[in-house]
């Protein structure tokens, strides 16, 4: 894995509950993940140029654009046309932007989805703890505490 990143403030501001409930002030001040992979990789001098992302929603058009701009050789993600409505619009551009530019885009939809066994973060029995600390026993459970991108790539794209 080259870099991670995640939807966030910038490292130096306040990330207070109250800020993330003012919706216009976290909308305007967001880092999002993709920009923010790239930026870690920048700052840790990891080389992007004809790499692979793996995100978790189709990129926006601006995340795009710094995908674009890194050299990103092929996107991994969820088909723009099943997203949220009021993000729809965007990850459409984006999914336009990255098609003109060259970029490979790979879709995978939930049924795709699985977690190795070697995550560091998932029991030997699939279960992960819920935020309540209860153990729920899902074939497909998402978690930030991941040991590799690889643990959680679509089966069929996992040789892609």
């Amino acid at each position: 894995m080259i870099a991670s990143g995640y939807n966030g403030f910038p490292q130096t501001l306040s990330d207070s509950p109250s800020l993330y409930e003012d919706r216009d002030y976290k909308l305007a001040v967001t880092v999002h993940a993709e920009a923010n992979a790239i930026l870690n990789a920048a700052k840790n001098g990891a080389r992007t140029e004809s790499s692979t992302a793996y995100v978790t929603f189709p990129p926006c058009s601006q995340c795009a654009a710094a995908f674009i701009q890194a050299g990103v050789e092929k996107v991994v993600c969820p088909n723009p046309v099943n997203a949220p409505e009021r993000w729809r619009k965007s990850f459409m551009l984006g999914n336009d932007m990255l098609y003109r530019s060259g970029i490979k885009i790979l879709y995978y939809s939930d049924d795709d989805l699985w977690i190795s066994s070697n995550a560091k973060s998932v029991e030997q029995n699939g279960s992960t703890p819920n935020s309540t600390g209860v153990q729920e026993n899902q074939a497909k459970t998402w978690t930030s505490q991941h040991s590799s991108a690889i643990d959680y790539l679509p089966r069929r794209l996992k040789d892609a």
